[in-house]
């Protein structure tokens, strides 16, 4: 017992001496030159809230090329077109993927584009929406339905010039952008066919306006391991709220296209209509399952659907 209550001090002292310790072992091999890293924070001192004018400074210093490291996460900063160009055009498959975070992952379901790893899952969806959705031709196609948006936009403005009302110049450009997606992804006439009353509406572009300010917020938790679990910014708190939010929606708005497929499903196997916009291109693929080796689900699709 006497010598347990003497050991117990060197164990306590043992997770804090790894945590130093170890970074000093596990050297960055060939990593260009770095400042003195902080234990557990590392470099996240050295950065102010303007990012771009704190790397500027340390390059001033260290060069155009060096490392540092971000809680226990290794990054390289390059601050010259030469060195740019080897890392986005020379080597751009080696540096294309992104950081792993929670809160993306759980938002999309670990299946959107913007943020999947460069494999075949990428590759796939990648040019199925090229090809289907901003490819040349169906943007020509939807011509109609953007200057059909423009000009709701545009009377909404005049009318409240008329009535000497003030403008909301951005909120308004905001709601026009997400109109335009909305039919874009979901059809022009989404609001009728599946139901979409104008709460609905709102609702996913309130929900799509909270879940772009959270991907752009800092979350110590991507960073730093032992804050995960304890959830001190609350992001696990947020992302939960939000992730429940567009899930019922987005379940709402499949089944009720799923519905509406079902009903016109003789009528198109009669005419050889395939789907109609990115959302029944997309449950097409759900029910074609063409490629084996890309691995496609309902959480797929609702993961496009938001990112």
């Amino acid at each position: 017992m006497v010598v347990v209550l003497e050991l117990l001090p060197l164990l306590l002292l043992l997770p804090l001496a790894l945590v130093v310790v170890i970074p000093i072992f596990h050297r960055r091999g060939r990593l260009p030159p770095s400042p003195i890293a902080i234990p557990i924070i590392g470099h996240f001192h050295l950065l102010g809230p303007l990012l771009h004018s704190s790397l500027r400074d340390l390059s001033l210093r260290w060069g155009p090329f060096f490392s540092l490291r971000l809680g226990y996460v290794p990054c390289v900063v390059v601050s010259s077109p030469e060195l740019a160009r080897e890392f986005l055009k020379t080597n751009e498959l080696s540096f294309s993927s992104r950081i792993d975070s929670a809160t993306i992952d759980r938002l999309t379901y670990g299946s959107s584009m913007a943020f999947a790893p460069v494999e075949a899952y990428w590759k796939f969806i990648r040019k199925l929406t090229m090809n289907e959705l901003l490819g040349n031709s169906p943007v020509r196609g939807l011509a109609s339905l953007r200057t059909r948006e423009l000009c709701h936009f545009l009377r909404i403005l005049a009318d409240k010039a008329e009535r000497g009302e003030a403008a909301n110049i951005s909120g308004e450009l905001q709601q026009l952008t997400y109109a335009v997606i909305f039919q874009m992804v979901c059809g022009s006439a989404a609001a009728a066919t599946s139901g979409m009353d104008r709460g609905r509406v709102e609702e996913a572009r309130t929900v799509v306006r909270e879940v772009t300010k959270i991907f752009g917020e800092f979350n110590l938790s991507d960073y730093v391991w032992f804050p995960k679990r304890l959830d001190l910014q609350g992001f696990r708190k947020r992302t939960e709220e939000i992730f429940r939010r567009f899930d019922t929606l987005i379940e709402a708005v499949l089944c009720e296209r799923e519905e509406l497929r079902r009903m016109r499903k003789g009528e198109e196997e009669e005419e050889g209509v395939k789907g109609t916009d990115f959302l029944d291109i997309l449950l097409d693929h759900l029910e074609d399952q063409k490629d084996e080796n890309v691995p496609f689900t309902r959480l797929h699709v609702k993961g496009l659907i938001i990112v």
